[in-house]
């Protein structure tokens, strides 16, 4: 075929071309506009809450969406609850230490269990594997009162020991993560071995870094997790220096919920604002991580 042909032969062809992405472009467009109006339904509240939470009036006055007289009363009030409420801040902190340690400590551990279930065959390591997905069916507030009268037990009640500890074993991302490790090619762990790497040393420098996406999704469903929880601060806590942000709240809704929305907004707002950030930021990692567990590589 001459260069003239071809040519030829290119332009009869990107018509049909067209048609056939015309369809494709629809459907994405589509999808965009409902992802759209999804979006939209989903952050109108928060902005709602955002706008109220300078609201110097009753939630119940009749006023419209805007604010009349724009106030930073109930921003205020969070540090000085006049007596009310918790100091929220004081919550904030408590919150961020539990999220964060658990966050760090359930990365190492589960990480290092997942290690030893994918790549440390031992005899009944199947029977682990499985008891641990049946346990994963066991709802939380089953284990409540043990897990009570154990930290009860060891003196750790009402510390960041007790609202940490119980987030560290994930026994979903123990499964997740040993799931990403058995999808690795053996192969990169047997060449280490063979240059001389010891089990820590495979762990470390080949099997981390290539998990990089199951830790970021872990990371984030444990902080979350950590950061939201309510049942087990209510029970392992007594004292208002340890109550954690969600507890924070439960006060606040008591002490100004009569009328006072604003300060129940503002305190809203800065309960949401850290783990909206993260998820927004780490998104990617999520999707990533969770699309690629049933990849083999």
């Amino acid at each position: 075929m001459t260069t003239v042909e071809a040519a030829v032969a290119a332009e009869a062809a990107r018509p049909a071309r067209r048609r056939r992405g015309g369809p494709d472009r629809r459907a994405r467009r589509i999808g965009t506009a409902i992802a759209a109006v999804l979006a939209l339904a989903w952050t109108l509240p928060i902005v709602w809450v955002l706008i109220g939470s300078f609201n110097a009036e009753r939630i119940t006055s009749g006023t419209g969406f805007l604010p009349s007289d724009p106030t930073a009363d109930n921003w205020s009030k969070l540090v000085q609850p006049d007596g009310r409420a918790v100091n929220v801040f004081v919550a904030f902190f408590n919150s961020t230490v539990v999220a964060v340690v658990a966050t760090v400590l359930a990365l190492v551990v589960c990480s290092m269990m997942a290690y030893a279930l994918a790549r440390l065959p031992f005899r009944g390591s199947a029977v682990v594997l499985a008891a641990i997905v049946l346990m994963m069916l066991v709802p939380t507030e089953v284990i409540l009162v043990p897990l009570f009268k154990q930290f009860a037990a060891l003196g750790l009640l009402n510390t960041y020991g007790a609202l940490i500890i119980p987030h560290v074993v994930s026994l979903f991302g123990v499964v997740l993560l040993r799931q990403f490790i058995a999808n690795l090619p053996v192969e990169l762990t047997e060449a280490a071995k063979i240059d001389g790497a010891n089990a820590w040393q495979n762990y470390r420098y080949i099997v981390l870094p290539l998990i990089r996406p199951g830790l970021a999704t872990l990371g984030i469903l444990v902080f979350l997790a950590a950061w939201n929880d309510f049942l087990w601060p209510l029970i392992a806590t007594s004292t208002p220096s340890m109550q954690t942000l969600p507890l924070a709240l439960i006060t606040f809704r008591s002490a100004y919920g009569d009328g006072e929305y604003g300060v129940v907004m503002a305190s809203t707002i800065l309960a949401i604002t850290p783990p909206l950030l993260i998820f927004l930021i780490a998104q990617r990692f999520i999707v990533e991580g969770i699309s690629n567990t049933g990849l083999k590589g």
